[in-house]
């Protein structure tokens, strides 16, 4: 196994498109096997906080742009907002300037087609050569991948690249295998695939130096197993780095894409080791998404100045509903389940779910919610049109494409209507409605004819499945009873001629709010 520890040590379908009284037909593409989508949907839907650190904040962002795609920029939108504020305690650990990560934030910067020269009040491209010793070292300690970030970040903004930034890097490439990496313990060489990958893309970007970079690329085609990856701290880091690289200077790195597509989970996030039950981790899927999009740290770019405004943000998702359900999904990770209780049609669904709708002269729904924000005349991407019925254990069948337009549908009460942003495809695997229950029983009171003074006790009966969370409420007269929210109640004065009745709530991740209510007790009497 290799090790990290240096580089971490360094830098801190629709059939029907979905409009008024037409279905179009259309070709189906081919699906690949890796989901580029999903990976990037999957860093949307668990983006870093403020308090995760700039670090985090700019893998995040360095991932999504790969991408390429502005339906993206929100989201970078919200990291850029972050890196901002994190800039300061970022380069300056320990209140001295680090040089590698001048160099890291450069690359995330101008990669986002923000000026590095001119960000959170500082000049990163200075930065990264201030202060710099005699020997041209980055950073603290000699450290390959400090290097090789300095020179990807100089190019990238295409600044002077000093020689000795050069020699620096060329003396700790190692001679014999060519590979770069860190000796541990003193005066031991390790090749680590992560270095050797940004050592690669220096060298690239340096040019005129094929011997040390051949030695480089074939040290790395070496090092990858007959399964596509290579082996390290987390394998699909490394292989998202090491096999976008050799993408970079021109080699074959089929084998570690198909790779990275046994891997990937239904989230569509990446592990960051092989470990069986590892879940998904934003920085392998960050890494993951270099080689899946064909990019790397020299290449990456979605110049946000050139992007739209953020669309208006999408109602908050509802766990409940006695009407349709109505399904949104912006296709880049942003979506929302929302309840209609008017659903003659489809459109008069999504209006009675709180969302805006607007169409085209032709009558094509084209934005919902105001997204997208820019028209695609092409129809490369649009809003597809499906729905779902409920199954008898409480699961969803599966999304079905609506074979007519949205005002000519007319939706069933407790089935779903889905509406997906992206180009066509003959099946549909995006946000469904929470699940149901196959059993939902009506409580019971054990004393139909209560006293004051009497212990009520509620029977919840037998969920299935079992709710994460089971809640009681006790009522009088429909009326809630304060703090009377246990399986037993004892009658008061105050429910004196009244009928008392108790409702049953469950809930839990993933599943529907669900409440059932008790036949009334007769008046209680004194």
């Amino acid at each position: 196994m290799y090790s990290s520890l240096k580089r971490l040590l360094a830098v801190g379908t629709a059939a029907a498109v979905a409009f008024i009284g037409f279905t179009p037909t259309t070709t189906a593409s081919a699906a690949t096997e890796v989901n580029a989508a999903k990976a990037a949907n999957y860093i949307v839907k668990n983006l870093p906080s403020t308090k995760d650190g700039a670090s985090a904040s700019m893998t995040a962002a360095l991932g999504l742009a790969t991408t390429g795609d502005c339906t993206y920029a929100p989201s970078l939108r919200t990291l850029v907002s972050q890196i901002e504020k994190n800039a300061k305690a970022y380069l300056y650990p320990s209140k001295k300037l680090n040089q590698a990560r001048a160099a890291n934030l450069a690359i995330v910067v101008k990669a986002l087609g923000l000026n590095p020269k001119k960000f959170a009040g500082r000049n990163l491209v200075s930065l990264v050569t201030k202060s710099l010793p005699s020997d041209g070292r980055i950073g603290s300690s000699d450290s390959a991948f400090s290097q090789s970030l300095g020179i990807i970040a100089l190019d990238r903004a295409d600044a002077t690249i000093p020689v000795t930034l050069l020699t620096k890097l060329l003396s700790l490439q190692d001679g014999a295998s060519g590979a770069f990496g860190y000796e541990y313990p003193a005066g031991t060489f390790n090749g680590d695939p992560d270095t050797t990958a940004v050592g690669i893309l220096a060298l690239h970007a340096l040019g005129q130096l094929d011997p040390q970079l051949d030695k480089a690329v074939t040290w790395a085609q070496d090092n990858q197993t007959a399964d596509g990856y290579w082996e390290n701290y987390s394998p699909v880091d490394s292989t998202g780095l090491v096999g976008s690289a050799l993408k970079a200077v021109g080699k074959d790195s089929t084998a570690a894409k198909t790779w990275l597509g046994t891997v990937q989970h239904s989230d569509g996030g990446f592990p960051n080791s092989l470990d069986d039950g590892t879940p998904s981790d934003v920085t392998a899927t960050a890494n993951a998404l270099y080689l899946i999009n064909g990019k790397s740290l020299l290449d990456v770019s979605l110049n946000l100045s050139k992007c739209p405004k953020s669309p208006p943000k999408l109602p908050a998702s509802v766990t409940s509903c006695t009407g349709v359900w109505v399904v949104v999904d912006r296709g880049n990770g942003q979506e929302t389940v929302r309840c209609a209780t008017k659903h003659s049609t489809g459109l008069a669904a999504l209006k009675s779910a709180g969302l805006t709708v607007g169409a085209d002269k032709t009558g094509f729904v084209s934005r919902i919610q105001g997204f997208p924000l820019v028209i695609d005349t092409t129809f490369s991407k649009y809003w597809g049109y499906w729905h779902a019925s409920p199954k008898a254990d409480g699961t969803w069948g599966e999304w079905e494409s609506y074979m007519v337009g949205a005002g000519g549908s007319a939706p069933k009460q407790g089935d779903a209507e889905g509406w997906y942003y992206g180009p066509y495809s003959e099946t549909a695997s995006f946000l469904q409605p929470p699940e149901g229950y196959e059993d939902a029983p009506v409580p019971t009171i054990d004393n139909n004819t209560p006293k004051v003074g009497d212990t009520l006790t509620v029977t919840t009966g037998t969920w299935k499945p079992t709710p994460g969370t089971l809640t009681i409420q006790w009522y009088r007269s429909g009326k809630a009873i304060s703090k009377a929210a246990k399986a037993t109640y004892v009658v008061t004065t105050s429910d004196a001629k009244k009928a008392i009745t108790v409702k049953v709530t469950a809930s839990g991740t993933g599943y529907q709010t669900v409440s059932k209510t008790s036949a009334a007790t007769a008046k209680v009497t004194k």
